[in-house]
C-alpha cells in the first residue's frame, strides 16, 4: 500500500490539523486526555509550554524543577498538575497564563511508586499507584487537598476513559496478569466494579506462557452508549491472525465478553472507536478496518463473531503545507504528503492521532459515501448507516440507487429496517409524551448509557427525496420516447412508471408490516401515476384488494378523479362505508350528485335523520328539477319538524323560506302532518 493513502479509502485526517513544536532535544510533548490538548515543554519549562487545542492556544513559562514525566491540566484550567517524581504531584495554581504558587501532594503510602494521574472532574484528582488509588478532592480557593477514599490493591498498570468516566487497573502480584479492575467516577464520588478475567491467547482456553497483557492492548470506548473495553489479542504463534475481544458492560455494572472482531491479521495494531464503529489500524498493511458489531452473525456460547464490514482500506492521502517555504505571487503553495501509519503515529480515544515527529494532532473522521461505494450488500449497508450519525441524505441516495440500478430483490429488506427505526421513533416519542422513561435497557453507571439515536426517515422525506423525483424521471422519460415505442412496439428498458408504483407500494406495505399509517400523499403519488398510465384495472386490483389503506384523503382523491375515472365515485362512496367514520362526507357526495333520496336513506340508515340540515338536501332536490325528488324531500322535513316541535313550518334559523315557497307553488299549501309519523 503505497504510503500517501487511498483516495477512497474510508477515513480521513481532519482538514486543519492542530500544530505543535515537535519532540526535539529541547522540547518534550504531552498530551492532555481529558482536554484533548497538547503541551509542548521546552527547556523544561524555562523556555515556554505552548498549549494548543481545538479553540484553545496559550503559552505560560515555568520554573525547571527536574526532568517532567507528566502534565495535566485540571478540566477547568485553574491548577496545572506536574508528575516529576515516582510518589508526588505537583499542583500549581494557574490564571490567565501565568503559573502560581502551589503545593506538592505525595502517595499516602512512602513505598508506593506513582504509575500516573487523572482528573476525573474539575475538583476530583486521583492517584494511581503500585499499592492501589487514592481518591482527593482539589480545593482552588487557597490549593488544598483533602483525601477522600483509598483503594489498596497490586497495580501494574492502568488505562483512563474520559468519555466514560472509566479507570481500569490491571492488578495482580505477578507479571502475567490478566486480571482488570474497572471504577468509576462522579463528582465526589468513586465506585468499585466487580473484576473481570481477560484472555489475551488461544481459541477460548488457558492463556499461554509468557503471554502478557499490555496497556497498549486495552482499549475503552463508548459503542452503542454502552462502555466497551476492547482486548486486543495476540496469539502465541506468530502466523495466526489477531483478534479483538469486545468486553460489554451489563446491567449490574459488570463487563463480559460479548463480541470478537476477526482482524484477520497479524503484526501491529492501534484502535479508534468513532460513532460505535470499532477502527482498526493496522501498521504493517498500512490500512484500516471497520467493524459494526451489529453486524455480527456467528454466534458462540454467547460471544458474537464480527467480521470487517468490507475491505481494508488506507486513509486517505494528505498533505501538510510546508511552513517554511515561502511562494512566489505567481506559485502555489508547497505542500508535502505525510506518511500515513507511521511508527510515529499515536491514537487517542474516540478519534485523536497524533504525530510527535511531524507535531500535528487530528481528529480522524468517517468517510461514510467511500464505505456506501465499496459494500456490495446493499442491505447491510443501510443497516450499518442507519446507526450512523449525519448519514440520512446518503440513506436516501443508497435506495435510489439500488431502484435507479434495478436491484429491487433486496429493496423489502432496506425498506423493513428504514420503517423499523422509524416505527421505533414514533414509539420513543409517544413514551416521552407519557412521561415514561426511554433510556437504554443497559444504562451505564457512568452516564454514557441514554439510548443512542441514529437515522431516522420520516415517510415525507422518502417522498420528497426518492419516490416522487423517481416517479417524475419516469414519466418524464416514458413521455420523450412514446414515439419510439409506439413505432417499434417495444418498450425502453428504463425506470418506468409501473416500476416506481411497484416500489411506492411495497415501502406502503413496509409502512404497514411495523403498524405505521401510511401517510395520504404515497397513494396519491401512486393512483395518480395509475390514472395518467390509464392503468384503470391496476388501479382497480389495489383498491380491490385494500392495497391502498382506506382512508378519508383516498377517498376524496378517487372522487376528483371521476371525470377520467368513472368508477371511483362507487369505489369512494364504498370506502368512506367501511371507514364508517365519513357519514357527513358520504352525505355530501351523495347530494353533490343530485342523489337525494339515496342521500336521505343513507342519513336515515346511520341515526342522522333528525340531525342533518334540510336546507342542503331542499337545495339538491330542487336543483334536480325533479318535482317528485323536491315533494318527497320537502315531505320528509315537514314531517320531522311535526314530530321535533309539533308544526311542519321551518324554524327561521333555518333559512327555507325559498323552499317553502318553492312548494306552494307546485303542490299548494303545506298539510298537517301531525297524524303521520316520519
Amino acid at each position: 500500500m503505497d504510503k500517501t493513502g487511498d483516495d477512497r479509502g474510508y477515513l480521513e485526517l481532519s482538514r486543519s490539523p492542530i500544530r505543535f513544536e515537535p519532540v526535539s532535544k529541547v522540547t518534550n510533548v504531552f498530551f492532555d486526555d481529558t482536554s484533548k490538548e497538547v503541551l509542548s515543554v521546552r527547556g523544561g519549562g524555562t523556555l515556554g509550554v505552548v498549549v494548543r487545542g481545538v479553540g484553545r492556544d496559550h503559552t505560560f513559562r515555568m520554573e525547571d524543577r527536574g526532568t517532567i514525566s507528566s502534565l495535566k491540566f485540571s478540566p477547568d484550567h485553574s491548577v496545572l498538575s506536574v508528575q516529576r517524581s515516582k510518589n508526588s504531584v505537583e499542583l500549581l495554581s494557574y490564571s490567565d497564563g501565568e503559573v502560581g504558587p502551589g503545593i506538592v501532594q505525595e502517595c499516602r503510602s512512602k513505598s508506593a511508586s506513582l504509575l500516573g494521574f487523572i482528573w476525573t472532574n474539575k475538583d476530583d484528582l486521583v492517584l494511581v499507584t503500585d499499592h492501589g488509588i487514592e481518591f482527593y478532592q482539589v480545593m482552588k480557593e487557597r490549593l488544598s487537598v483533602r483525601h477522600v477514599r483509598s483503594y489498596s490493591l497490586v497495580c501494574s498498570w492502568f488505562v483512563w476513559s474520559t468519555e466514560c468516566g472509566l479507570l481500569l487497573l490491571c492488578v495482580g502480584a505477578t507479571p502475567t496478569t490478566t486480571t482488570l479492575q474497572p471504577f468509576t467516577f462522579k463528582p465526589g464520588q468513586s465506585n468499585k466494579l466487580s473484576k473481570f478475567e481477560v484472555e489475551v491467547s488461544g481459541s477460548g482456553g488457558a492463556n499461554s506462557p509468557g503471554i502478557t497483557l499490555g496497556e497498549r492492548d486495552v482499549y475503552v470506548g463508548s459503542v452503542y452508549s454502552q462502555v466497551s473495553v476492547c482486548i486486543l489479542k495476540h496469539p502465541a504463534t506468530p502466523t495466526v491472525a489477531a483478534t479483538l475481544d469486545v468486553y460489554t458492560q451489563n446491567k449490574d455494572g459488570a463487563f463480559k465478553r460479548t463480541h470478537i472482531c476477526r482482524l484477520e491479521l497479524t503484526g501491529r495494531f492501534a484502535i479508534n472507536i468513532i460513532d460505535s464503529l470499532i477502527i482498526v489500524h493496522h501498521q504493517a498493511s498500512k490500512t484500516s478496518l471497520l467493524f459494526d458489531i451489529q453486524l455480527g452473525s456467528e454466534v458462540s456460547n454467547g460471544v458474537t463473531s464480527v467480521y470487517p464490514i468490507t475491505v481494508p482500506r488506507s486513509v486517505q492521502p494528505f498533505s501538510l503545507v510546508e511552513a517554511d517555504a515561502v511562494p512566489s505571487a505567481s506559485s502555489q503553495p508547497i505542500s508535502v504528503p505525510c506518511e500515513l501509519y507511521a511508527p510515529t503515529w499515536v491514537v487517542f480515544q474516540p478519534d485523536i492521532v497524533i504525530d510527535a515527529r511531524l507535531g500535528c494532532m487530528w481528529h480522524l473522521q468517517l468517510r461514510l459515501d467511500c464505505l456506501a461505494e465499496a459494500v456490495e450488500d446493499k442491505s447491510q449497508l443501510v443497516d450499518c448507516l442507519l446507526r450512523r450519525k449525519q448519514a440520512k441524505p446518503l440513506v436516501l441516495s443508497v435506495v435510489r440507487q439500488v431502484v435507479e440500478s434495478g436491484q429491487l430483490a433486496s429493496l423489502g429488506q432496506i425498506f423493513d429496517k428504514i420503517n423499523l427505526a422509524y416505527r421505533q421513533h414514533l414509539d420513543s416519542i409517544l413514551q416521552s409524551q407519557m412521561g415514561e422513561s426511554v433510556s437504554s435497557p443497559t444504562p451505564s453507571s457512568s452516564g454514557v448509557g441514554s439510548e443512542r439515536r441514529g437515522v431516522v426517515i420520516e415517510q415525507a422525506e422518502m417522498y420528497s427525496s426518492v419516490l416522487a423525483p423517481l416517479m417524475e424521471e419516469a414519466e418524464k422519460y416514458e413521455s420523450e420516447n412514446q414515439d419510439q415505442a409506439d413505432r417499434t412496439g417495444e418498450r425502453p428498458n428504463k425506470l418506468s412508471s409501473r416500476m416506481v408504483v411497484g416500489v411506492v407500494i411495497e415501502y406502503t406495505r413496509s409502512l404497514g408490516g411495523v403498524g405505521v399509517t401510511v401517510q395520504h400523499f404515497l397513494h396519491q403519488l401512486v393512483i395518480n401515476a395509475l390514472v395518467r398510465a390509464r392503468q384503470f384495472y391496476q388501479l382497480h386490483q389495489l383498491l380491490q384488494y385494500h392495497v391502498l389503506a382506506d382512508s378519508k384523503p383516498l377517498a376524496c382523491l378517487l372522487l376528483s378523479l371521476v371525470g377520467v375515472y368513472s368508477a371511483g365515485q362507487q369505489l369512494s362512496l364504498d370506502m368512506l362505508r367501511r371507514l364508517n367514520t365519513a357519514h357527513d362526507e358520504i352525505i355530501e357526495v351523495l347530494l353533490s350528485q343530485h342523489q337525494v333520496t339515496p342521500a336521505l336513506r343513507y342519513a336515515r340508515s346511520v341515526g342522522l335523520a333528525e340531525s342533518v340540515s334540510a336546507r342542503k338536501f331542499l337545495e339538491a332536490a330542487m336543483m334536480s328539477h325533479n318535482l317528485q325528488v323536491f315533494y318527497s324531500t320537502f315531505t320528509f322535513f315537514a314531517l320531522r319538524n311535526t314530530k321535533l316541535r309539533g308544526s311542519p313550518a321551518f324554524a327561521k334559523g333555518e333559512h327555507c323560506d325559498t323552499y317553502v315557497e318553492h312548494y306552494k307553488k307546485h303542490f299548494g299549501d303545506i298539510p298537517d302532518y301531525s297524524s303521520q309519523q316520519l
